[in-house]
């Protein structure tokens, strides 16, 4: 497939805005990961989580779960689809690999999935609109997630 330069310009910063993500939430910056987020986003983290909408209440979502909840954290994406519907929009699947250190004595715990994201390209950037997880699988996770449904000939 042949990829015009601004569709690869594009698909750089879509990337690195999921880069971005990652690191603000391992450094403890709440207002920096709701920055990557359109005033009026939508986040299904999947599970017994509440869905946020708008990013005051991101804001407050994000700064329980970096800061109240765990001590550390190691987000890393990769397999990072793109793909251009129209102009000046965007569909990224990414999988995600978190490893989390909790404030309590629990167990470490690490989660495996897939974000699926829809983005817009505001004034001079990408912001993510919509973003659902889904859990491929955890080890000692705290919660009840929501997984991705398995396709193939035994299903």
């Amino acid at each position: 497939m042949t990829y015009s330069l601004n569709e690869l310009s594009d698909r750089q910063e879509i990337t690195d805005l999921l880069s971005a993500y990652c690191r603000a939430i391992d450094d403890n910056r709440p207002e920096d990961v709701v920055s990557l987020f359109s005033e009026d986003c939508y986040l299904d983290y999947g599970g017994e989580l509440p869905i946020i909408q708008g990013r005051t209440a991101a804001t407050k979502f994000f700064s329980i779960g970096t800061d109240r909840l765990y001590a550390r954290s190691a987000h890393f994406v990769s397999n990072i689809e793109v793909s251009f519907p129209e102009n000046d929009r965007a569909v990224a699947t990414s999988y995600v690999n978190a490893w989390h250190e909790f404030h309590s004595h629990q167990p470490d715990a690490w989660i495996f999935g897939r974000y699926m994201d829809e983005l817009a390209r505001i004034d001079n950037g990408w912001l993510i609109e919509k973003r659902t997880f889904r859990s491929m699988g955890d080890h000692n996770w705290v919660g009840e997630m929501s997984y991705i449904e398995r396709m193939g000939p035994h299903r």
